[in-house]
């Protein structure tokens, strides 16, 4: 296998990092920095370039050999309004923004919820890319009427670096403005939208190669001209590249500040009547497959509980709140947590609802509260592997975690006695990166594909089995939460 170097750019809600990988997968270097934001949570996408290219520079001097190739992931759904000279038009509108949620009400009144997700693979939710646009059509129109494309964010890093405007197919998944099965824009949902079809750029798979780094990119990174580019993806999607996720049989739990579980799926199940419980349906960074996406808020849950409990965030504080809860049995002594702190996930997606411990008495403690907590995401994750699993029409082999979330063992055990599930962990947590490393390296063509990519980079770190003993324990505390969760989401509805 030749030698080189492979970047891989991740521009993530809270963090941006850039990842070295060589010809085996092996991570060689790397560095990160906050994402920068704007008073009000937006982003300056110039901020953000300046940013990545000066991460870049910085690693360059630690790299063993020169960079062979680059590639990008990001956030979803957030984009870039760009005019006729690549400038941006406005700044960017954060993925979990409220401002875009009324608009959902227009849509609701012009399409089915079963024809829009046979359409784009999407149901109602104000975080996709075309309600963001139609703010901006609304409230920003001298910057709407400048511009002359959307880019998602990976794609706008990509076009910093080669001049060239486009967008990968996992991201256009998540514009609601997208066919997965025709794998092309969808004339119908512009017209829905009320969106100009000349704002959305030409498609490219991930993997392929966008351009070569321009003579201005490489005056700011420091990277020679011409290295090639290749497309990436909606961070999630990349993430299940670099775990070897690209295979019915293996469901990745992306374990960040949203914790994200995704199946890989061989055919579009758009056309399926059932899969409308707030799962997303679009296309791989395999080619050729489809990802099934639902989720809920995991790591930002367990960061407001150390917050609120310890007065920060820090790991000293979480392992502490772990080892408290840790302590508290199975069924946190009758405390049982409704974990929607900034809405709800499948089976039913609604921003509105809200979480709630229910059976406090005077009596519980601390460790009960945060075992109740970490219980209430455990369940909830388990609903969303089972209706995964049911629309998917497939059964999992076992559970792949990355991210910062795959560093707590009690809390992964927990997972796999509640799913019933193996739970294996990776050794990089930095997967949305390394996915887009590898996606370069396919670019490249030091890669054979990406199923190649995936099998040689691929590294299981920890693996936790089922106890049969504790899985029975939890399956009468499921129940109960299922029922208490049941009565929070009708007064949701009642409450609208």
């Amino acid at each position: 296998m030749k030698s080189a170097i492979f970047l891989g750019l991740d521009l993530g809600t809270t963090n941006c990092k850039v990842l070295a990988i060589d010809a085996s997968g092996r991570t060689v270097a790397s560095i990160g920095a906050p994402t920068p934001s704007l008073a009000g949570g937006e982003y300056d996408a110039d901020a953000l370039w300046r940013l990545f290219a000066q991460l870049i520079r910085d690693l360059l001097p630690s790299l063993p050999e020169p960079v062979a190739g680059i590639g990008v992931s990001s956030m979803a759904e957030s984009g870039v309004l760009v005019d006729a000279a690549g400038d941006p038009c406005a700044p960017v509108i954060p993925w979990h923004d409220l401002r875009t949620q009324s608009l959902l009400k227009e849509w609701r009144a012009r399409v089915d919820p079963l024809a829009l997700y046979r359409m784009s693979g999407l149901s109602f939710d104000h975080i996709y890319s075309a309600p963001k646009l139609q703010w901006h059509q609304a409230h920003t129109p001298a910057a709407f009427a400048r511009a002359a494309h959307w880019l998602g964010l990976a794609d706008w890093l990509s076009f910093k670096l080669t001049r060239v405007r486009s967008m990968s197919l996992p991201m256009a998944s998540r514009t609601m403005l997208f066919d997965p099965r025709a794998h092309d824009w969808s004339a119908d949902l512009l017209a829905l939208a009320g969106l100009p079809a000349r704002l959305l750029p030409p498609l490219i798979e991930s993997g392929a190669v966008i351009g070569g780094v321009s003579d201005a990119a490489a005056r700011a990174t420091g990277l020679p001209v011409g290295i090639p580019v290749a497309a990436g993806g909606h961070d999630h999607i990349c993430g299940a590249l670099a775990i070897g996720a690209v295979e019915p049989g293996v469901i990745l739990d992306s374990a960040g500040t949203s914790e994200a579980f995704m199946a890989t799926l061989t055919h579009s199940i758009a056309d399926h009547v059932t899969a409308l419980p707030g799962f997303g349906c679009g296309c791989h960074t395999a080619p050729g497959r489809f990802y099934l996406l639902g989720g809920l808020m995991g790591g930002g849950v367990v960061n407001w509980l150390s917050e609120t409990f310890a007065g920060d965030a820090s790991l000293e504080s979480v392992t502490g709140l772990m080892r408290a809860a840790a302590d508290a049995p199975i069924g946190a002594n009758g405390v049982r947590f409704v974990p929607y702190l900034r809405g709800s996930g499948p089976p039913k997606r609604d921003p509105n609802s809200t979480g709630a411990w229910l059976g406090l008495r005077l009596s519980h403690t601390r460790g009960d509260m945060m075992r109740a907590a970490m219980e209430g995401l455990s369940f909830g994750f388990r609903r969303i592997v089972e209706l995964m699993q049911a629309l998917g029409e497939f059964r999992a082999d076992e559970l792949r975690v990355t991210g910062g979330g795959a560093r707590n063992a009690w809390w992964q055990q927990m997972k796999a006695d509640v799913l019933g599930l193996p739970i294996v962990t990776s050794d990089e947590s930095e997967a949305s990166a390394r996915g887009a490393a590898l996606l370069a390296g396919v670019g490249a063509g030091v890669f054979a594909s990406v199923d190649d990519a995936a099998r040689i980079a691929y590294r299981p770190a920890a693996r936790f089995e089922p106890d049969a003993e504790r899985r029975a324990a939890y399956e009468a505390v499921f129940g109960e939460w299922t029922t208490d969760d049941g009565r929070r989401t009708t007064e949701s509805r009642e409450s609208e």
